[in-house]
Parts: C-alpha cells; structure tokens; sequence
C-alpha cells in the first residue's frame, strides 16, 4: 500500500466533502486527486511525496528490473528461473583464482596461511546475477552444481560460511571475510563490492572442472552466492536484506597467442651487449608449474645458438612471476622453472651447466604494473643476464 505524506495542509472540497489532509492514502482515497490538483503547491506535495514513498518501499529502478544491456547467459550454463544479470563483463585472456580449500589466519604467526587454488588462464567470463526473492544461497549452488554435472564436470570444492574451520573442513574462512579478500582482492574491475558481497554473512562457493577433450582446453566454473544482509542492500537494484546474489565465473583455459616476436639468437646478443640482459617471452609453462611446454622449442633453441656463437658467455636464468599469489610460494616457483630451462639447456641443448645458473626473482623485478592481464603477462617472463 502507497502512501502520501502531506507535510503542509490544506482544506479540500471533493464529493460535497471538506476534509482538513494529514494523511492520504491514495489506494482509498483517489477520489481525492483532482482537487488536490487544483493548486501547483498541492501538486508539489503529491509528486515530491510519491517519491518518498516510492523510496521508503524500495522501487526497483526500471534499468534493475531486466538484464543488464547487452549481457547474455554463458552458453554452459542455465540461470535460476526468475534471475536477472546485474553485471557481466568478459575478457579474450585473462587469470582466475579457482580456491580449492579455505582461507584460514593464524594468528599465532599472524599472517594467512598458504591456499590451496589454481590460477586459470583463459577466455573469462564473470556474470552477477540476482536471484529471486525466494530463493536460498544452498539452492544457488546446488542448482548451478545439478546442471554442471550434467554437462561433465567435476566438483573440486565447496565450501560455506557455516560452522568452525577447525571443525569443518569445507568452512571458507575463519571470519573477517577473509576468503572474499583473497580469493577476488585483485579483481577490482568486476564489480564485487559494488554488488554487496562483501556485506555479506550467509554465503556459499564451489567450484568446478570439465578436463578438456581432442585438444579442448579445461573449464573451470566458480560459483560464489551470498545473501545479502540489511547493512548492504540496495532497494534501486532490487537487492533488499536476504537477497541472493551470485558471482559466476567461467575460465575456458587455452595457451595465449603469442603477440610477442620471437627473439632471435643475434637480437639476444645485442640486448645482453647493451643492457646486460634480454626478456623471454617464448618460454612457456602451465600455470603454477616448472614443466616446460613443447612451444618452448624454438626460444630455446635461439639461447643455443646465442651461447654457440660465443662460448666464453656466462648467463644467469632468471625467473619472473606476477604477483598473484604469496611472494614465497612464486620466489620457489620462478626457481623452479629458471632451474628447468638450464636442465633443459644441458640435457637437451649440450650446453655445459658451467655455463649456466638459476635464479628465482618472484615478482620482486616487475616489467610493468601488475594492475591489469597485459601488465601481469609482462612480468611472467624469463630473463637472459650476462654473468661474466
């Protein structure tokens, strides 16, 4: 029932009736309009209190009542009957963070403990939807899960903000919104806070995998549904106390295509000769391993080639990551694979390990800002730095 808050009065003659206004209640009293519109001022007062009341009610503001312009369903995936898209962005390459275990301080050390989480990388689409009013955070999950499975995938995670991590294993954090804070802290760009999750208390994650098949590359999905409590909800977007809201992302993983040129054997020589070192970007590795990809080959062959032509040169291999991720946990990653090109080098390459040392510099030597993909694409790198 609407409301109109008459806050100046006045007499009104309507039907034979004069009635002194304090309060209107426009359901039962219409009959009363056409006289109050007899004076600008009376008319002021209908229109400015309709406002109010339509905001004291919550009215959805119409752009919130349809799906977001221009934003469609993934084609793996069916919406809630009743769902609108909030917000959708995607992106041709880009990382995730798929968590496949809790997020959990110690506060004995005072610091978070290390996660367990893929990085994925590839083709990403991220969808906000608002479900409807009726429904629950474990329907959310289990209803994008039911149809998942249906399609091939495997859950690898699910989690909730229910119960005591040291009881249960599948409880995401141990309060503060801890698992929110790690798991989207670098992913500013889509929305999060601006569609009310971090207000949230009741809220669910999972995620899920589909192995790629006749050189498909893996999908990974993540599902994070929250409902949102009365200190975060914004009547405009149709997002009151208790509304579930649900982050979908979907990584279609795939190797990115090179836009970098291949340094030649001659084009390394010069760098190293003028800036004591040269930037790789043809060595590849999977995401979060020091296994050398097939693609590698060629970059490699061009190091051979480089350190035939002199063979008095020295060099360090030094390892680069992005800063997805704790410092340490990259500083052993970026070891590690500075370590696999030399092991390659000499196995495979004949060149002497006298020659040759790794080194793993974590993100501790950016190439560029890690704000963006193309930055942190810019960082994952091996460099060539002259020894002697």
């Amino acid at each position: 029932m609407s409301s109109l808050l008459i806050l100046s009065l006045t007499n009104v003659t309507a039907g034979g009736r004069t009635i002194k206004l304090t309060h209107l209640d426009i359901t039962s009293s219409t009959a009363l309009l056409p006289a109050l519109m007899k004076t600008s001022f009376s008319l002021a007062l209908v229109v400015a209190c309709g406002l109010v009341s339509g905001l004291a009610h919550g009215q959805v503001s119409p752009e919130f009542t349809r799906d977001k312009e221009g934003a469609k369903d993934h084609p793996l995936l069916k919406r809630i009957e009743g769902s609108i898209i909030l917000h959708y962005a995607t992106k041709k390459f880009d990382s995730h963070q798929v968590a496949l275990g809790p997020v959990i301080f110690d506060y004995g050390e005072q610091k978070t403990k290390e996660w367990k989480k893929i990085d994925a990388e590839g083709a990403r689409t991220t969808l906000f939807y608002r479900e409807p009013a009726d429904a629950s955070t474990l329907e959310c999950l289990r209803s994008y899960q039911t149809d998942l499975k249906e399609k091939g995938f495997e859950v690898l995670f699910e989690g909730s903000s229910n119960g005591k991590p040291q009881e249960q294993a599948n409880t995401l954090d141990n309060g503060y919104g801890r698992f929110v804070a790690a798991v989207y802290q670098t992913e500013k760009d889509y929305g999060l806070q601006e569609y009310t999750l971090p207000g949230a208390e009741d809220f669910r994650y999972t995620a899920l995998k589909k192995t790629g098949e006749g050189g498909a590359g893996d999908v990974y999905v993540t599902i994070f549904a929250a409902a949102v409590t009365d200190s975060w909800k914004d009547p405009e977007k149709g997002i009151l106390a208790g509304t579930v809201v649900a982050r979908v992302d979907v990584i279609e993983t795939k190797a990115l295509q090179n836009r970098m040129v291949m340094v030649k054997a001659d084009e390394m020589e010069k760098q190293i000769t003028t800036t004591g070192r040269v930037a790789l970007y043809g060595i590849y590795f999977d995401t979060n391993k020091a296994t050398l990809k097939p693609e590698s080959d060629s970059t490699l062959a061009e190091v051979q080639k480089l350190m035939t032509q002199d063979s008095s040169i020295k060099l360090l291999i030094v390892g680069h990551t992005d800063n997805v991720g704790e410092f340490e946990f990259n500083r052993d990653l970026s070891n590690r694979r500075a370590a696999a090109v030399v092991e390659a080098l000499t196995s495979r390459y004949g060149i002497s390990s006298q020659r040759l040392f790794p080194f793993g510099c974590s993100f501790a030597s950016p190439a560029a800002p890690n704000a963006s993909e193309d930055g942190r694409s810019k960082n994952r790198r091996v460099e060539l730095v002259k020894w002697n």
